[in-house]
């Protein structure tokens, strides 16, 4: 078999490899805003969720917020109604990540 260009985008036939910049997401600035932080079983068939409260962003912000900290615990969960749920006990968890982040996350509830 002949060797062959199949793709060029010099001149010289070399690919351009320079890395593009990742887009940045528009995060949620933390601003030393305090969230509540609490596990719940009520109203969800005896599974428990730790749900963090008392945002003040957008929907969208708090969306993107929810889909970083699923990914970070490796878990399922949603943003809805101005809060965010993560499925299991994770209390502890998003407690530290929150802090990391810069949230004055704090334990609610029992």
């Amino acid at each position: 078999m002949k060797d062959r260009l199949v793709y060029s985008t010099g001149s010289n036939g070399a690919q351009d490899v320079t890395p593009k910049a990742a887009p940045q997401a528009a995060g949620l600035p933390p601003l030393g805003q305090r969230v509540a932080v609490r596990r719940e079983k009520q109203g969800r068939a005896g599974k428990t969720v730790t749900a963090i409260y008392d945002f003040q962003s957008s929907e969208r912000q708090l969306e993107e917020l929810a889909k970083t900290l699923k990914k970070h615990l490796g878990t399922g969960g949603s943003a809805k109604g101005g809060a965010v749920e993560v499925q299991g006990d994770q209390v502890e968890k998003v407690l530290a990540w929150l802090n990391a982040k810069g949230y004055k996350a704090v334990k609610t509830g029992g």
